[in-house]
């Protein structure tokens, strides 16, 4: 009953019972943080919006360079492993074939060694591509919803790349898929902290340097082209010049030929 009475508001307005009895009148920070830093979606959508510098965000920069190496090594693996025995199967198949000399059996043979490496190592590469854009998506956008790097995320990714691989094969299949992959992405998520924490860098500053990489390119080709426009610019006047002054003096032999014609 007591200890009622001594927390009742009138008493305590009358007079305070205790030290910090307006500890939950204030906030406990100056600065509050908006409730949009703090929402993993938040986070996830901005990875798809360009940033402030009207250039693609590093997550998304790092999403279009993972796929884009899966594309360019399954082109490369691909090609080679068709146009392997290409020299061999053509020799085979075109022992009876005459052709009107050497070049033009050599011109065939790059012609059928071109289209298998393109049709073979395509269709590798698409598949790398896709595979490689599905895990690179879900482990970055995973990774920005929970605000931190971990196996997890990595597992995850692997999980659903392997299940939409597999899922048209059927349920046993897409299982399998989903195991083999999650492990395949645990394994792939422990290298990447193990790297991430002997080399004593963050995932940020990694994408960071990529990022500033990035400009430094751009920037560079930028400059390139304007030494080379303005290194051109006086040479292409130049001709211009000529090209007008030349054309003032056939005008003007053309006047004088057509006077003497009509005198």
């Amino acid at each position: 009953m007591i200890r009622l009475l001594t927390k009742s508001p009138v008493l305590i307005s009358i007079f305070p019972f205790y030290k910090n009895v307006d500890q939950f009148d204030k906030p406990v920070n100056e600065i509050i943080k908006p409730l949009d830093d703090e929402l993993g979606w938040d986070r996830v959508k901005r990875i798809f919006f360009l940033n402030e510098s009207g250039l693609y965000t590093k997550e998304l920069q790092s999403i279009i360079n993972v796929t884009l190496s899966g594309v360019a090594i399954g082109l490369a693996i691909g090609g080679i492993g068709a146009t392997r025995n290409t020299v061999d199967d053509f020799i085979t198949t075109n022992e009876a074939t005459r052709f009107s000399s050497h070049f033009d059996a050599k011109r065939s043979l790059q012609h059928r060694i071109a289209v298998n490496f393109l049709k073979k190592g395509a269709r590798l590469g698409a598949k790398l591509g896709i595979f490689c854009f599905i895990f690179s998506s879900v482990t970055t956008c995973t990774t920005a919803y929970r605000g931190k790097l971990a196996i997890e995320n990595y597992i995850l990714g692997g999980s659903v790349t392997g299940l939409l691989f597999k899922i048209n094969l059927g349920f046993r299949a897409a299982l399998v898929g989903t195991g083999l992959g999650g492990i395949l992405g645990g394994v792939c998520g422990s290298m990447s902290i193990l790297m991430l924490y002997l080399s004593g860098i963050t995932i940020d500053e990694v994408l960071n340097a990529q990022q500033e990489w990035i400009k430094s390119r751009d920037n560079k080709t930028r400059e390139r082209i304007k030494e080379c426009m303005n290194s051109e610019l006086p040479e292409m006047k130049k001709m211009y010049d000529e090209n007008i002054i030349l054309q003032n003096i056939q005008q003007r032999k053309d006047f004088e030929n057509q006077e003497k014609t009509n005198s």
